[in-house]
């Protein structure tokens, strides 16, 4: 009986029970091999030995490695994702620090009696007009007492690398004339008005210049007292450095 049960079993059945075995041996191999676990793999090759045999047993072990967390794992998909964080070239901070000096020389009179300040930002030397400079109260209306020193600060600028960006700021007090809706008007104008100045006096590239106004969205100080509120209305002249 089992003589003809046994003749009945197509021969194939042999050779795919065969591969059957050595597919699910692969994939348990794959499985040990990627959680690169020492321990782990001998337990599954010994487990594995019992019903196959001692050909797994054989495989050396991979030597263990601890990974860490993935982002620990270096690869190019890691290093694109990874925020590059900016560094701060040194040309550009000795650029900033030579064209400080040259303008503090230029403006000296000026910034001594506190008509107008130098600094240096980031990667940017700034040139700060107080309203009272540049402007009326609520106007866009440039004063003439600017011209001579714009034609300075234009002198000194003219040869500098970098984009030239004239901000407006005003206080917190809001404005609606005939001709302003708001803030923000008035400090984009007077940015403008700045930028045609310059133009006029024709020494800088005018592809370099660019007008932006913020409105109070950036006070120096506190909007807290009438002092303040002096100091957050101001141009402001910016020379600012690619960093690359």
């Amino acid at each position: 009986m089992s003589k003809n049960a046994g003749a009945a079993v197509p021969a194939w059945m042999v050779t795919f029970a065969d591969l059957m075995a050595l597919m699910m041996t692969f994939f348990v191999l794959l499985y040990s091999f990627s959680s690169i676990d020492e321990q782990k793999y001998r337990m599954i090759a010994a487990s594995m030995a019992k019903g196959f045999g001692s050909v797994l047993v054989q495989a050396k072990a991979p030597k263990a490695v601890a990974p860490g967390p993935p982002a620990m794992i270096p690869s190019p998909m890691n290093q694109a994702s990874r925020p590059r964080t900016p560094t701060r070239r040194p040309q550009v901070s000795q650029q900033n620090e030579e064209l400080k000096q040259q303008l503090q020389q230029s403006l000296e009179s000026e910034i001594a009696e506190g008509i107008i300040a130098v600094e240096t930002t980031g990667n940017s030397v700034v040139i700060r007009f107080p309203e009272e400079i540049a402007f009326p109260p609520g106007s866009d209306e440039i004063s003439d007492e600017i011209d001579p020193i714009l034609e300075r600060v234009a002198e000194a600028l003219k040869d500098t690398p970098g984009t030239i960006m004239i901000s407006g700021h005003t206080d917190d007090r809001p404005i609606h004339s005939a001709k302003f809706r708001s803030n923000w008007e008035l400090s984009t104008d007077r940015a403008v008005e700045v930028i045609h100045r310059l133009q006029k006096i024709g020494k800088i590239d005018p592809k370099r210049l660019t007008a932006v106004g913020y409105g109070d969205t950036r006070p120096l100080v506190p909007n807290d007292s009438p002092e303040n509120r002096a100091r957050n209305r101001r141009v402001e002249i910016a020379v600012v450095q690619d960093q690359g």
